[in-house]
This record gives C-alpha cells, structure tokens and sequence, in this order.
C-alpha cells in the first residue's frame, strides 16, 4: 500500500521534479557532471577569457570564491581583441515553460566603444541573434541600463563600468523549440583600436533552469491575446495569456486591405513583436494562429 502511494506521488510530481532542476557552473573546478553547464572557450592565442582567482583592481574577487571568468584575470583586455566563450542548452533537458538563465557579473569597459555581446543560436534559423531586444526572448533584466547601447562597430551590448555584482537574467520561452533543436549561447567580449586601460567584464555563477511561471511579476491578462500598439509607427507587440497547458503561435500573416498576405512569420513564442514598419501608411489585418485558436485584429500603421 505504501509502495502504491509512494509510486503514484512519484508519478504526478515527476514533471515537477525535472522542472525544478538546475545545470550549474560556477568556474571552480566541480562543474563538470551532467548538471552542468560546460564552458567552451576560443583556444586562439588572441582570446583574453580565463578562469581563476581574479587579481586585479576593480576585479579582485570572484562572486564565489575562488574563480570566476574574466577576460584575463591579471590584466586589462587589449585593444583590436575580440574573445568568446560558448555553451549548449539542449531542449531535451526540459519540458515547456520559460528557460531562465542566470548569471553575476562585474563590467569596466570603454562607454559605447568596447562592449560585451551576448548571441544565441538555434536549429530554428540557424543564424546568431543579439540577445537584446530580440524578438525570441521573453525577457532580459537585473543591469543598469546605462550599461547598455550600442558599440562602434553597431551592435547592442554591455558597455561601461559597473563595480556592483549584477544578478542577470535572460529568459526564454521554450515552445517554439523542439526536442531536436538546440539552443547556443556566444559571449563575446570586443574591443577598438584605443587601449584605455580598462578591466573588461568578469562572470560568475552561472545557472539554467525551467519554471512556469516567470521570474517577474506579470499583470494578469484576461484576454486571451492582446496585441498593440495601435495605431503602431511599426512594432508590434503581441501577448498570449500564461495558461497551463502546451501552447505555441504556429503562423502570424499580415495582410493588406486587398486581402493579400504581404508578410509572414512561422513558430514563433506566445510572447513576440513583429516589426511592419516596412510597409506602406494604412490598415492592416494581423492574423495569428495558436495551436490553442485563431484570432483576427485590425492593425493602423502609421509612421
């Protein structure tokens, strides 16, 4: 009898269970088990990223003794260098439900010329996104945003000095990926052609887990979808209420007042913008399909 009770509890909190779980690195040595998140950095002779006691001024501990990863971690980055380091998240280690990945760090770089960009990669387009203000993230937050703009060479990335450990969260929706796709992430650290003698950016404590519900506090939407601004000079932001079953937007189409579809979106997360500022001045219908229904709103571009 306790055999069936114990087995039967097993049974309904197991997806629970495998939700709660958490892949680790903490850069000092023991993350290296299947929980983990594993660390590829560039071997090129020209990449600055290290792991180790961190020795410098601004920089001169990690968040978690004794290691952390630093773009070298006795002295400043030099100038004309870019650096990376890499890691996987396959779809397989979780179920539906906002992917959270987490992280601290530390930032002294030169204000708009020399930045720190984070990408991510997916089977879906196979082509490298900024992660910020991107359309596939659900959300990205706990930096100053005086941290972020954009650098010389026009990509969007931290930037600037920030002595204070930063708890950073960027968060995915994970139903627009399959169990065969896989999710990369890129850290690039980049500098211009003037050495100012700057630390550069150091990170610690790096977590990915799942949760259904997000982090942050969200309003409650009694709508099922909600869609705006409208009249829009060109984004589009499009909102689907958080309910506990699988759901997923299969197809956005914009059409024209002659009825003709003139732009198209595929899977795509139930919380996305589309931007149409391409098209001309006038009335559009936005139509958007989830697995769950279909609903039709009349959009007012005007720029």
């Amino acid at each position: 009898m306790k055999l069936n009770i114990l087995v039967g509890l097993f049974v309904i909190l197991a997806p629970f269970l495998c939700i709660s779980q958490t892949y680790t690195q903490y850069f000092d040595g023991a993350d290296t088990t299947w929980s983990s998140l594993i660390i590829e950095i560039d071997t090129s002779a020209a990449n600055v990223w290290q792991i180790g006691p961190p020795q410098k001024n601004i920089f001169n501990s990690a968040s978690t003794l004794p290691n952390a990863l630093v773009t070298d971690t006795v002295s400043g980055y030099p100038d004309n260098n870019v650096s990376s380091f890499c890691f996987n998240i396959d779809p397989e280690w979780f179920d539906w439900g906002i992917l959270a990945l987490q992280w601290t760090q530390k930032l002294d770089m030169d204000l708009r010329n020399d930045g720190g960009i984070i990408e991510f990669w997916s089977n879906v387009d196979d082509t490298w996104q900024n992660a910020f203000d991107n359309p596939y993230v659900y959300n990205f937050y706990g930096f100053d945003e005086a941290n972020q703009d954009t650098i010389l060479n026009g990509a969007n990335a931290f930037t600037g000095t920030d002595t204070t450990w930063k708890d950073i969260w960027l968060c995915f929706e994970t139903s627009w990926l399959s169990y065969e796709d896989t999710l990369k992430f890129r850290f690039t650290m980049m500098s211009d052609s003037i050495d100012n003698h700057k630390e550069g950016w150091m990170i610690d404590n790096m977590l990915a887990h799942l949760t259904i519900q997000h982090t942050v506090n969200e309003e409650k939407q009694d709508e099922y979808m909600k869609v705006g601004p409208n009249p829009t000079t060109g984004r589009v932001e499009i909102n689907t209420r958080k309910i506990e079953e699988f759901h997923v937007i299969e197809k956005i189409e914009l059409i024209n007042v002659e009825g003709k579809v003139v732009q198209e979106w595929g899977v795509s997360p139930t919380k996305f913008y589309i931007d149409i500022a391409d098209h001309p001045n006038g009335i559009y219908i936005l139509q958007i399909k989830t697995n769950i229904q279909s609903e039709t709103f009349k959009i007012v571009l005007d720029r």
